[in-house]
């Protein structure tokens, strides 16, 4: 087991994708106390037990590839990387599971399965740094969910060493865990690692498709796409992914000197199956798009776009941050969501293009990312109230923000509704008696002085920060790459 007191390393461990400024630490301690790194079950159990006796808090954490603090300290303690636990424990071909530690990277485990001919039908956009383990923890959608579901579905079994010490298994490694009582996989899966630390996870895998194709397909912008998902949503077509750029996201791509297809949009499709299915579906696929005025893309274009899907923030090689906010909203809302989003982008002074994914038949997911200077407190804080304006968006079109973290802990009541927001804490306070397991994030917004901030304090905080950053100058960030683009 490695640990680490290092100060400069604790610093790295102090914050996700999302860049916090050090000036937030006047309210959270976000640098660890102590940084460890486990390489099996028994010394995480280790590690629980001394978190109890010495009233510590324990943070678990993957590749920190998340952006809302989930796994970032807000009352210093341990921080449990566990990417050293990142092996392979078996694939079993005959019954179509796979058992892995959690800090292996599903990439990592894609490319294993590949080898034997098998397939992984759900994986994060983050693939080859996001590990099976935070992904289970943050309960993401993620390449594949359309027609495979998301890694909850994925999940047979996973062993979780609760803040008690205790080894659980959570399901059966053959079967579903179907008629066998409430089915524990789901109550680890989006936890945020406040109720338990996932240590082995088996999941379902399938055999490799016999056809693999990507097409693309762009429109004039994304409202004028709506018609065809619409269409495409209610037929029988069932693309494996099907993920969505708009017109700033591949401008921005082009300024930072990236292969971008120059469009309104660009739609790319994944189709999976037989050679005479995958044929029939882009048929399907190109007759729809066709009739609403789209045009299809060449296959090098789509190929190149499906290569680069794990790397949206290319831009970030500008120099830039570019922060993403996420909200889930139904089909039926999509021009007006868009519409509201666009509106909000423009008041706010930012510069923010979207990406998105359709998550099932009836769920769009969009991800506008808004570029900031991340070195400028006032700026890049004020900008962080547009993840809330953004939200609020989503409530009111009958969606929602994905994710809490440290930052929404207050829209728990707005997703579950009061009562099932008490029954979460509850359950929180009955396996975590001595509140060691990554406190303040979820069922509250913990500080370092022991207290927690009300929902509507951080709500009226992430207001301010909106307003503020309406009063500023408009962002220029990016501006100049732009302009020599369009020169």
């Amino acid at each position: 087991m490695d640990t680490s007191n290092d100060k400069l390393e604790r610093r790295m461990y102090s914050h996700d994708l999302a860049p916090l400024p050090k000036e937030m630490d006047v309210i959270f301690k976000t640098m660890p106390d102590q940084v460890v790194r486990p390489g099996y079950t028994e010394e995480v159990v280790q590690m629980v037990k001394k978190a109890i006796a010495t009233r510590k808090p324990i943070v678990p954490r993957g590749a920190g590839t998340w952006g809302l603090g989930g796994s970032v300290p807000v009352k210093g303690g341990i921080v449990l990387d566990m990417t050293a636990m990142n092996k392979i424990i078996s694939i079993d071909e005959k019954n179509l599971v796979v058992t892995v530690q959690p800090g292996i990277t599903w990439k990592a485990l894609a490319d294993a399965l590949d080898e034997k001919g098998l397939f992984l039908p759900c994986y994060p956009s983050s693939a080859p740094s996001a590990t099976i383990g935070g992904w289970i923890g943050t309960g993401g959608t993620g390449i594949g969910a359309y027609k495979y579901g998301s890694a909850g579905d994925l999940i047979r079994d996973l062993e979780v060493v609760l803040p008690t010490g205790a080894v659980v298994h959570t399901g059966d490694r053959f079967v579903p865990s179907n008629g066998g009582g409430p089915n524990l996989n789901w109550l680890f899966v989006g936890s945020e690692g406040i109720l338990g630390v996932v240590t082995e996870a088996t999941l379902s895998i399938v055999p490799k498709p016999a056809e693999f194709r990507v097409v693309a397909y762009s429109f004039e912008d994304l409202s004028k796409f709506a018609p065809a998902m619409r269409k495409v949503t209610r037929t029988h077509v069932a693309p494996m992914h099907i993920m969505f750029g708009d017109r700033a996201h591949f401008e921005y791509l082009r300024a930072a000197g990236k292969h971008a297809p120059d469009v309104g949009c660009m739609i790319t499709m994944a189709l999976t199956g037989s050679k005479e299915s995958v044929d029939v579906e882009e048929k399907i696929l190109d007759e729809i798009m066709a009739s609403s005025e789209g045009a299809k893309m060449p296959k090098d274009v789509a190929d190149h776009e499906w290569s680069e899907r794990s790397y949206e923030f290319r831009v970030r090689e500008m120099g830039v941050g570019a922060i993403p906010g996420e909200i889930l909203i139904p089909i039926e809302n999509f021009e007006k969501v868009l519409s509201e989003m666009q509106k909000l982008v423009k008041e706010m002074k930012l510069k923010a293009p979207t990406i998105g994914t359709i998550v099932d038949n009836n769920t769009v997911m969009l991800m506008p990312y808004y570029l900031t200077d991340e070195h400028n407190f006032l700026r890049s804080t004020a900008a962080m109230g547009f993840g809330k304006k953004l939200g609020d968006i989503a409530f009111e079109n009958g969606g929602r923000p994905v994710g809490l973290g440290i930052f929404f802990a207050g829209n728990l009541a707005k997703y579950r509704g009061k009562e099932g927001a008490e029954l979460i804490r509850s359950i929180k306070a009955m396996m975590d008696p001595n509140d060691i397991m990554n406190p303040g994030k979820l069922v509250e917004t913990g500080t370092r002085y022991g207290i927690s901030l009300p929902a509507f304090m951080m709500n009226f905080g992430m207001n301010m920060m909106a307003g503020m950053k309406r009063l500023m100058p408009r962002d220029k960030v990016g501006e100049r790459e732009i302009a020599k683009l369009k020169k």
